[in-house]
């Protein structure tokens, strides 16, 4: 019997990368704003923000996440898992295609959070700057000097946790995806593990399937979550969730 574990180290390598690569596609959405700030005044600039921010460079970066992360992970996972695999079960081309289209529509809904939670954010801070100059007797033309900074640095610390936490969530899903359906495509029967992170958070429901220990690939841990980071599950159970999928394999002759 051999359990194989998805490689944890080129996961949170990639997670990091992907969570300063997501910084940048965060700034990069919001410039249309700020580029505005200092010229517009700040009740116009809230009612036009959603309307500013565009999502192409939000999901093509969701999108790549998947197909990168899914890829390598199912490739990896079925090099390790059958002595000789299929041709198909390692092509690149196979699976970039196969998490293109699995994650299009997730992609989407994705994409359409991240820029009602950015609209959110920049509306939340000119608020905090219009409710300051109130207090402080500040004009309007004042205002506008300051709210183009101000929305620098206010928006450079969000995005700072906003990005861990899109790529933490969307790479523990990629990998975890992978590396289940690259066990599935291998043809080999096996059993899987649910295995926590062993960090400070990890929620009760994640400790309690860790004590299921081996069960069926088909078992469902809650409704529509097979695996951690499962994207059919809710999102109460894969949001910066840091488990990880083991999968339990008979040794083949």
């Amino acid at each position: 019997m051999r359990r194989l574990a998805i490689n944890r180290a080129k996961q949170r390598s990639l997670t990091v990368y992907y969570w300063k690569l997501g910084q940048r596609v965060l700034r990069a959405t919001q410039q249309p704003v700020i580029d505005l700030a200092a010229n517009m005044d700040p009740e116009e600039l809230k009612r036009r923000a959603s309307s500013l921010m565009k999502g192409d460079h939000v999901q093509g970066y969701i999108s790549d996440i998947w197909v990168k992360g899914g890829s390598t992970f199912a490739i990896d996972m079925v090099k390790r898992i059958a002595k000789i695999p299929r041709k198909q079960e390692t092509n690149p081309d196979f699976w970039e295609d196969y998490f293109r289209a699995y994650t299009r529509e997730r992609t989407a809904a994705i994409t359409g959070e991240i820029l009602d939670s950015q609209a959110v954010a920049v509306n939340e801070v000119i608020d905090d700057l219009i409710q300051e100059a109130m207090e402080r007797g500040i004009g309007v033309p004042e205002v506008r000097r300051a709210l183009q900074s101000d929305l620098i640095d206010a928006l450079t610390e969000i995005n700072g946790y906003q990005a861990e936490r899109i790529a933490r969530t969307e790479m523990i899903g990629a990998s975890n995806t992978g590396s289940f359906e690259g066990a599935l495509e291998s043809g080999i029967e096996m059993k899987k593990i649910w295995s926590t992170s062993g960090l400070p958070g990890i929620r009760d429901s994640h400790m309690y399937y860790e004590s299921l220990g081996a069960v069926e690939m088909d078992y469902e841990y809650a409704p529509g979550l097979q695996y951690p980071g499962d994207p059919a599950g809710s999102p109460e159970e894969i949001i910066n969730c840091r488990c990880t999928q083991l999968y339990e394999v008979d040794e083949v002759d």
